[in-house]
């Protein structure tokens, strides 16, 4: 089986499909739609990595990540930020809160598991 992923995105569109490219690649995925739900569901699921959308609204993404890193994660867990972002602002983000790295949203599915798998085996 694949690694545990929290996926943490407000729009249920972007959870369901990007949750399904990751469950077909053999993930065990669990989804966060509300910044509220996602300590309770790390600490829950302790999955290798965490995909955190940066737009949230009412708590963007760099401030969730700053709490979980604060607060919530264990040493195999990662976070990474998922946003369509451009490239040199989610540098510049994961940097300054302390994130792991980043994946664009718009990367293809094949790129994005390939992505994944780098990342959890790392």
């Amino acid at each position: 089986m694949g690694s545990k992923i929290v996926l943490v995105d407000d729009e249920s569109f972007t959870l369901n499909a990007i949750a399904g490219v990751l469950r077909a690649a053999g993930h065990e995925v669990f989804l966060c739609e509300q910044w509220a739900t996602v300590a309770s569901t790390v600490r829950a699921h302790r999955p290798d990595l965490v995909l955190l959308d940066y737009n949230m609204p009412a708590l963007t993404g760099d401030k969730i990540c700053e709490i979980l890193k604060r607060n919530v994660l264990e040493s195999h867990m990662r976070v990474f930020l998922f946003s369509s972002e451009p490239e040199k602002d989610l540098i510049d983000i994961a940097d300054r809160c302390g994130a792991d790295g980043y994946i664009r949203k718009n990367v293809p599915a094949a790129e994005l598991v390939a992505r994944v798998a780098q990342i959890t085996r790392a």
